[in-house]
């Protein structure tokens, strides 16, 4: 899989790090257990497999994104994905539907949740959470209180087939 992402500016990386740890902590699934360089918070824009490098959008790159509240993404039978929900607005959807027309006819129909109408916007603290477990999450994630408003820091293409990463802003 191919992703073009958001990716956040140094100090709003280190405050989704520090909640990743808070969850590691408390000895509970995290995106801060998987060490990969290409490892990094981020709002996916656009994904699919043949999803190439895009152009750089007319569209100016928001400087922000607003944090919206913690929500659970189904991940199979009793497990869920934990995520803290971004909020819509006008910067962050003209870039998104920008990046949407650059990269147009290359996101297959079993990615739809990416397309503009369609995207659900997030920054995914931990994958595959049991369902038991949600309440330690949560209070472990309040120990790691993220920011209201989070900097944006450019935008990556990432090849998942090739673990590659390109800046693309």
């Amino acid at each position: 899989m191919r992703s073009i992402e958001l990716v956040l500016d140094p100090a709003s990386d280190a405050a989704v790090r520090s909640a990743w740890s808070a969850l590691v902590a408390a000895d509970l699934p995290s995106l801060g257990r998987h060490p990969s360089p290409s490892n990094a918070p981020h709002v996916t824009l656009a994904a699919g497999e043949g999803l190439p490098v895009p152009r750089v959008p007319a569209v100016p790159l928001p400087a922000s994104v607003t944090l919206g509240g913690l929500l659970l993404f189904p991940a199979g039978p009793g497990r869920s994905v934990l995520v803290r929900a971004v909020v819509v607005d006008r910067a962050l959807a003209a870039f998104h539907e920008a990046v949407h027309e650059a990269v147009r006819g290359t996101v297959p129909a079993s990615v739809v949740s990416t397309l503009p109408g369609r995207w659900s916007p997030h920054v995914t603290l931990a994958r595959r959470v049991r369902d038991e477990d949600l309440p330690a999450a949560v209070a472990a994630l309040r120990s790691a209180q993220l920011p209201e408003v989070l900097g944006v820091g450019g935008v990556r293409h990432w090849d998942g087939g090739t673990k590659t990463v390109t800046p693309v802003v």
